[in-house]
């Protein structure tokens, strides 16, 4: 909080207390294996606090002497204590997130050793231990590199933003807006799921976190007004992971890519406030016609809050974002938003007596922000490992060579592969780490056929979300399948069919620029318009019903599918223009004699 307000700190010292103190919490707080005491450290953890603060304490100490006088010539000491701060940097990951990360840090290591025994364009001339571990450790281009900083400079202090602003009263209105909005709508609590985790989303950026954190209130209300247990799970799962993307944080993946892509953030957050809005309006059109085929009613009246009482009693919570997202426009940098959002957090929560903060729920807010960085925190050491290894070999530009040579050219077959490649590598890591890895191997295919960075970076961003809803591996999904009951893998499947604007998204970033307010204001418009369209027949054809009739026929399914295609991957504009007048056409007569019914039944 003191750098992200006041940034009177070096460079390395901010990125090393970063790591060290994380690697400290995550040796306190994960076991080293099953057998290990869990009231208490064991041994074992108190030889690696200590060998981790040694290792990085060295590095912060010496890293002024080390790029003055010891660049290409380290010391015996550098390369030891380099080789005792990468095993703990490892040891770190695997306890937070699993042996996936590990093993692949372990491989990038490997792959530059072993260099010319690697087949094809992999192969290169390898590169020396001493040299391997001088890259990795005492420079600022591996595990002290660029994904250090910008976690311990931009996503870091959002993270205490976001438990600041929670803990201030702002998660119970967030909640009670959305239930007074979308309570007494068919499926009302699925819409109140998706709603509340869009302003959740908006403020962690983090998909588990919403799913446990709404998740235990929706799935339950869901599942009592006769949603099936995996369709629960399903719906918050989905609807947190759109958080990763929606405006104005976004989770902790845009601020690597606004520093990849040197572009400013808030110019992203901006772009990408169009495709969340049109990835949560198809969420809710699938929720709205899952209701309807299944005859779900909404909450009960006593159970709603009243909407303006609401709004009066919390509008002030919104005073935060406010804050941020004005020091933004102003041109400050994300992290002096942060901080002074966190401080607009604490002073509005003395709006209200019942909500004012103690030096209890201060120190907590502390607390919940440490604890939010440390699943995301633990990956950032391995990270920067295996994009050192990728860039000493220079493996980036060979991945990307064969990529687009294995697709003779054809942007089309390039972008599937990124998006296959994406779902796959998101298997075993978080979304930040997949789009670290993909934006190194992947997108730099995409730029070499002609997308733009923004476009390309985007892609593999939401291609990244995707995995966490994807089976078999899917994180989110199987948060929600736990609170909820369900059997996980089925959980996932459903999912993966709330999610299909995770799939067509990514692809329209590079197919239509429109989507990205790239163009004439026209095509601008009339893509939209037309991916709007798209999107509410695809849910029509995937659910096998649409807004009047609980049930349609095959081949109007089929119909509504073929449409959904052409819409969302414009060819011509007159093409799409007589797609929509046969969409307008099947539909009129049915809209107008639905509202004559309900027109008979207002008078009668």
């Amino acid at each position: 909080m003191y750098t992200s307000g006041f940034g009177l700190v070096s460079s390395e010292t901010n990125r090393g207390f970063y790591l060290m103190f994380t690697s400290v919490l995550v040796f306190l707080l994960f076991p080293a294996s099953r057998r290990a005491p869990r009231d208490r450290p064991s041994w074992f953890d108190l030889l690696c606090i200590v060998l981790v603060t040694v290792s990085i304490g060295y590095w912060i100490d010496q890293y002024a002497q080390y790029a003055m006088f010891r660049v290409s010539d380290p010391t015996r000491t550098d390369f030891f204590m380099g080789v005792v701060c990468l095993v703990m940097i490892v040891e770190t990951t695997r306890r937070a997130l699993g042996i996936t990360m590990p093993i692949l840090a372990v491989l990038f290591l490997a792959q530059l050793y072993y260099g010319p025994f690697l087949p094809g364009r992999l192969a290169h001339a390898g590169v020396s231990w001493e040299r391997i571990i001088e890259f990795i450790y005492s420079t600022q281009e591996g595990i002290f590199g660029t994904i250090a900083t910008t976690f311990a400079t931009f996503v870091f202090p959002f993270m205490i933003f976001g438990a600041f602003l929670e803990r201030s009263g702002a998660g119970t209105f967030f909640m009670d807006l959305a239930t007074s909005i979308t309570g007494r709508w068919r499926g009302g609590p699925a819409k109140i799921a998706v709603v509340t985790s869009a302003l959740f989303g908006s403020i962690s950026g983090s998909s588990v976190a919403n799913v446990v954190s709404t998740g235990t209130f929706t799935i339950p209300m869901m599942k009592r007004l006769g949603f099936k247990p995996e369709t629960a799970g399903a719906i918050e799962a989905v609807a947190s992971t759109g958080g990763q993307f929606m405006p104005p944080v976004m989770g902790a993946g845009v601020f690597i890519l606004a520093t990849l892509i040197e572009m400013e953030y808030l110019a992203i957050a901006v772009l990408n406030i169009v495709p969340a809005l049109l990835y949560f309006m198809f969420v809710l059109a699938m929720v709205d016609l899952e209701a309807l085929r299944n005859n779900l009613k909404g909450l009960p009246p006593e159970e709603i809050p009243d909407f303006k009482k609401t709004w009066r009693g919390g509008w002030y919570f919104f005073l935060p974002l406010v804050v941020v997202l004005g020091a933004l426009f102003k041109g400050y940098s994300p992290e002096i938003g942060a901080f002074y959002g966190t401080l607009a957090a604490i002073a509005v929560s003395y709006v209200k007596k019942e909500t004012r903060m103690s030096v209890k729920d201060f120190v907590n807010g502390m607390v919940s922000g440490a604890q939010s960085n440390n699943s995301a925190g633990a990956a950032i050491g391995s990270l920067g490992i295996i994009i050192g290894g990728i860039v000493l070999a220079g493996l980036g530009l060979k991945f990307s060579a064969i990529l687009v040579e294995f697709a003779r050219g054809s942007l089309v077959i390039t972008a599937a592969m990124v998006m296959l490649i994406s779902i796959v590598v998101g298997m075993g890591s978080s979304t930040t780490g997949s789009y670290i890895i993909l934006s190194v191997v992947a997108a730099p295919a995409l730029m070499h056929l002609g997308v733009s960075t923004l476009a390309a970076h985007l892609m593999v961003f939401y291609a990244a979300c995707l995995s966490n809803v994807t089976p078999p591996v899917c994180v989110s999904a199987f948060a929600g399948a736990a609170i909820a009951g369900a059997d996980p893998m089925r959980t996932g499947f459903v999912s993966l069919k709330y999610s299909l604007p995770m799939i067509f998204l990514p692809l329209g970033f590079v197919f239509v620029p429109g989507l990205l307010m790239s163009g004439s204001t026209f095509s601008i418009i009339w893509s939209v318009f037309g991916v709007s369209i798209g999107f509410l027949a695809l849910a029509m054809a995937v659910q096998g019903a649409d807004f009047i009739q609980p049930r349609i026929s095959l081949p109007k399914r089929l119909f509504l599918g073929v449409a959904a295609v052409f819409l969302l991957f414009p060819t011509h504009v007159w093409l799409d223009a007589g797609i929509l007048a046969a969409l307008i056409a099947s539909y009129l007569p049915g809209i107008l004699g639905y509202r004559g019914e309900q027109q008979n039944k207002r008078i009668f």
